[in-house]
């Protein structure tokens, strides 16, 4: 019961990871390299450090929900399992769930792409 427990709760870091995303991205008012969603194309100048870091929020929220919900159905039904079962499965989920991450990445740049041009233009 006490893996089951340690594997539960690491299987909610990602989801904890987006919701603090969602929240703490459009707080970066300004560029620089620490913190923030941060690629080239959107730190080209403050427009599309702005429009990315909204756009990955916004994308961090509808993450979130999937992800949560992949950990609350999926973990419950493995409760009496053997570690090694809780521990393969726990990993599958946390797989899954860092496609999240991949997918905020591109749908973000895609969108950096369809609203500026390669100077960080408007277009």
């Amino acid at each position: 019961m006490g893996f089951w427990v340690f594997m539960f709760i690491m299987t909610l870091l990602i989801p904890a990871a987006l919701l603090l995303t969602w929240y703490m991205c459009p707080k970066f008012k300004t560029i620089h390299n620490a913190s923030g969603y941060r690629t080239k194309r959107s730190m080209k100048n403050q427009d599309t450090w702005d429009f990315a870091q909204k756009h990955c929020s916004k994308i961090s929220l509808y993450m979130f929900f999937p992800s949560l919900l992949l950990v609350i159905a999926i973990m419950p039904m493995v409760i009496s399992k053997s570690i090694g079962i809780i521990g393969w499965i726990g990993f599958v989920i946390t797989m899954i769930q860092m496609m999240g991450f991949a997918v905020i990445i591109i749908s973000t740049e895609k969108a950096l792409k369809g609203t500026f041009d390669e100077n960080g233009n408007k277009l």
